[in-house]
């Protein structure tokens, strides 16, 4: 009985021997030999050789196994960390394509409106250049603004012959013309000179200062179109008048 335990004991070592020389080399083959000579050196228990290799690769294999979850779980902790940097990133990404798209369709109406809008286009008309608005309804002092931003200045009209040829290009009936009496009533200058105007063609029996009238508009009355004076705040269509398009 003795002797039993000692070979079982010898036998323990061995394997134990065996199976920390498997887990620190690759050779597999190497170690169930040695191990086997360690056995075949014991005259009092033998243990049968093919158990033991079964038992050792078998112990092998699962301490393998419990290693090899390690790294696979390091590499998957470290996939699923750039999956989630690439949602953000993605995330961030659509954020600025959004914003992208809002300037884009803000620019793209704005280029638009722009096209919308017509240049005014100056004819000329007798000697002059004109810009006839009948779009814009606005007051004497606006439409004087109006005129100098496109580089003009309200119709003076100073000969019949302007006011002849302007007329026919006419559509509605009432147009500021650049002709005011407002430093001085009675005396009738023209805004963008601050002259005294040398051409005055009223409809009859105008000018009448009626409540208050020193800004001068073209008028159509009986098909006819003269001169009138009335309040400059009244809202009326007008025209402007270029020398040259430089």
């Amino acid at each position: 009985m003795k002797l039993i335990f000692v070979g079982l004991f010898v036998t323990f070592l061995a394997v134990q021997e065996c199976r920390a020389q498997l887990l620190l080399g690759p050779n597999l083959r190497a170690r169930l030999e040695r191990m086997h000579q360690l056995m075949d050196n014991e005259d009092h228990y033998q243990v049968p050789s093919d158990e033991v290799e079964v038992h050792l690769i078998s112990e092998s294999k699962e301490d393998s196994a419990e290693d090899s979850e390690k790294p696979l779980a390091e590499k998957i902790e470290k996939l699923n960390q750039k999956v989630d940097n690439f949602e953000d990133k993605f995330f961030k990404y659509d954020q600025i394509t959004n914003k992208l798209e809002e300037n884009y369709e803000e620019l793209r109406k704005t280029v638009a409106e722009i096209r919308a809008r017509e240049v005014p286009k100056f004819e000329k008309i007798g000697s002059k250049y004109y810009y006839i608005d009948d779009v814009d309804a606005v007051n004497w002092f606006d439409a004087a603004h109006k005129c100098r931003a496109m580089g003009a200045n309200l119709a003076g009209l100073q000969s019949q012959a302007d006011l002849s040829a302007v007329s026919e290009k006419l559509t509605h009936d009432h147009y500021w013309l650049d002709i005011n009496d407002l430093a001085e009533e009675g005396v009738f200058k023209l805004l963008s000179t601050g002259k005294e105007s040398t051409y005055l063609n009223w409809h009859y029996p105008e000018p009448n200062n009626k409540n208050v009238e020193n800004c001068v508009e073209l008028l159509k009355l009986d098909s006819l179109y003269a001169m009138n004076d009335n309040h400059c705040e009244y809202k009326f269509s007008f025209i402007c008048e270029k020398d040259t398009l430089e």
